[in-house]
């Protein structure tokens, strides 16, 4: 009962003096609004950046050649070598192939786009999820017979033909000089996030699948290869066994070869979200100080003007403890209600943002708990001097003061 009287009374002192209250309540409410924005923010870029790597291929990872001063020409990665890496690896690595890739402008009925082909071994779908519309994948038949066939992307499908099932036509590609008329043999859609859209534009070409084996004679090194790890292992320690295995096999020493996966990139950027989100919201919390000290300031000022009252409280019976206790909810309160402010306005402000960059917004209820009990942290603690000075004032000298 006592906390709902304290409160209603905190509330008229509030309602009473609306202006004043409003600006003690400014520098939390905008250190508030700060920190939440701050946070969503964060956590949402998070979130695109995760929809951009899985877009990548989940356990995707690269290795190529380094900085080798000699380089040889038996340091490059032959068919052999796929061979056993796939033997030596077969439990580790639900894809292996060379990273590679041709384009080749491509014309159909006047419509001409530049195409890239992308160079991939058959189940590919291991690696990177695939959509098919129409059609098949590439197969490893397709692979074993250097099979002249090409899976298209709708937008090249539709760019070209004025339509998205293609399936069965040819088109004619340059490939190290040479003309080859490919078949279609699938259409797929490639899912892109908003995000990567806007910071991708409009691409000048058009995506595509060969077989790895058909723009390339058999004996063709390559400089790196793209695999795909197996869940049940670890990326990073199955990447390092790759540089040991292909370090001794090449003879050179593992420092040779480079090994990239999108997790570790994925680990390092998230990092630095995280990091620079943090510092930010701490530097934005400092106004959440300022904001305290305004409560302190007002609270004070409360004290004085309510002397009077706090005296004639005394004499009635009133209790140091019921008087230090009345002040900090007032206190409290004031802070809670502006927490609660910035709380709406920074969501509000992510929300609006994230229309504006069509992004999907993550909003944290944990850091929204924290901001509004942190604003109240700060209104208590703040206002617990004022509090105490006018529990402890003398009811006599109270009720003498005009």
């Amino acid at each position: 009962m006592m906390w709902f009287e304290n409160l209603k009374i905190a509330l008229q002192s509030i309602l009473s003096n609306k202006l004043r209250s409003f600006l003690t309540m400014l520098g939390i409410i905008i250190g508030i609004s700060s920190v939440i924005s701050i946070v969503s923010i964060g956590d949402s870029m998070k979130g695109v950046m995760d929809d951009l790597y899985k877009g990548f291929g989940k356990n995707r990872a690269y290795i190529y050649i380094g900085h080798v001063e000699d380089l040889r020409s038996t340091d490059f990665f032959f068919m052999d070598d796929l061979d056993l890496l796939k033997e030596r690896f077969e439990d580790k690595l639900a894809y292996i192939a060379p990273s590679e890739s041709v384009q080749s402008d491509v014309t159909i009925n006047k419509n001409t786009i530049k195409l890239n082909m992308n160079c991939i071994d058959a189940n590919y779908d291991k690696a990177q999820e695939i959509k098919m519309l129409y059609g098949r994948m590439i197969s490893q038949s397709d692979v074993d017979r250097k099979s002249k066939s090409v899976v298209l992307e709708q937008t090249a499908a539709i760019r070209l033909f004025d339509k998205e099932n293609v399936v069965g036509k040819t088109i004619r590609v340059k490939i190290e000089n040479n003309l080859e008329d490919l078949l279609i043999i699938g259409v797929y859609k490639k899912e892109v996030s908003p995000m990567l859209s806007l910071l991708q534009g409009q691409s000048t070409t058009e995506d595509s699948f060969v077989p790895y084996t058909m723009p390339f004679p058999s004996n063709r090194g390559y400089y790196g290869l793209d695999i795909s790890i197996n869940d049940n292992y670890s990326i990073s320690t199955v990447g390092e066994e790759l540089k040991s295995f292909l370090a001794n096999l090449k003879h050179r020493e593992p420092e040779n070869y480079m090994f990239y996966s999108a997790e570790e990139d994925q680990t390092s950027v998230n990092g630095v979200l995280g990091g620079v989100s943090l510092g930010v919201a701490a530097i934005a919390g400092i106004s959440l100080l300022v904001g305290g000290i305004g409560i302190m300031n007002i609270m004070l000022v409360s004290v004085t003007e309510r002397t009077r009252e706090i005296g004639i409280k005394k004499a009635l019976g009133a209790r140091t403890k019921d008087v230090l206790f009345q002040f900090l909810i007032e206190s409290a309160t004031l802070s809670a209600i502006g927490g609660m402010v910035g709380t709406a306005l920074g969501l509000g402000f992510v929300m609006i943002g994230g229309l504006v960059i069509s992004i999907p917004i993550v909003i944290n209820p944990t850091s929204i708990v924290l901001a509004v009990s942190f604003s109240m942290v700060i209104g208590i603690s703040f206002g617990y001097y004022p509090a105490k000075k006018a529990a402890k004032s003398d009811p006599i000298e109270s009720l003498r003061y005009e």
